[in-house]
């Protein structure tokens, strides 16, 4: 799938940043060791958060723009934030919860989130009051496989772990193991309703889990740092910036 002659560049935001992630409406989250930066699809600084007490942002989940997840394993913590990337009062030690050597944490539905152990190999959903309500032990006995997952994600209910080494576990909203999508080296997964966008080594996929088809999305530029796909918009973090595409047709 070639999107080179279809695409026209539509916003450039300049910086040396860490990390992108971007939501489902298009606006981008920037990191650059403490701080974090909020964008507009145009391109527009809309807000900023800074915290100097937990180190680097090393994990971001933005799939509720209204309860973000930041994850400081580092320090054993999970903060949230608004949609005006102001904290809320809900900091979460995970040593309070025999967790504290957690590497993984996402949002789940219903204000809840996963955290994942690696040491334990154990997997644990809780809800906003901090209860659990799905735990799975010994989950590489589960898989089948010694597994190293570096990326944790959950979209309409479904769990979904990536592992470079084996390729993206999909696992239920009880935690219940239910497939492997055998596409390892992923870098990142971006989980969306129209599919599964994994982006590998210099070029991105589409994966669609219902009939198993895969799509190589044929990129426009060369020398980028991370790419991220959000409906007719393609983000592309390089040394210099974020630079936005848009299809135009």
């Amino acid at each position: 799938m070639s999107l080179a002659q279809e695409l026209k560049k539509s916003a450039f935001v300049s910086g040396e940043f860490d990390m992108l992630v971007t939501d489902h409406i298009g606006r981008m989250y920037l990191t650059q060791g403490h701080e974090l930066f909020l964008y507009s699809e145009e391109g527009k600084l809309m807000y900023q958060f800074s915290d100097l007490s937990r180190g680097e942002i090393e994990h971001l989940d933005v799939r509720n723009p209204l309860k973000l997840l930041l994850f400081y394993p580092g320090y054993g913590q999970i903060a949230f934030l608004d949609n005006t990337l102001s904290p809320t009062l809900d900091i979460v030690e995970l040593n309070r919860l025999q967790l504290e050597l957690a590497q993984l944490a996402c949002t789940s539905f219903d204000n809840g989130f996963w955290v994942y152990d690696p040491v334990s190999f154990k997997l644990v959903r809780f809800d906003q009051g901090l209860n659990i309500t799905n735990e799975v032990d010994n989950i590489n006995m589960l898989v089948g496989a010694e597994i190293a997952p570096v990326q944790m994600v959950e979209h309409d209910s479904w769990l979904y772990m990536n592992d470079p080494a084996h390729g993206i576990f999909v696992f239920d909203s009880f935690g219940t193991f239910t497939k492997l999508i055998p596409i390892p080296g992923a870098k990142y997964i971006s989980v969306r309703s129209n599919g599964i966008f994994i982006e590998l080594a210099g070029k991105l996929i589409k994966y669609d889990p219902l009939n198993f088809q895969q799509m190589e999305i044929e990129l426009p530029i060369d020398n980028y740092k991370e790419v991220r796909i959000e409906k007719k918009k393609l983000f592309f973090l390089t040394d210099k910036g974020v630079s936005v595409y848009s299809l135009t047709k």
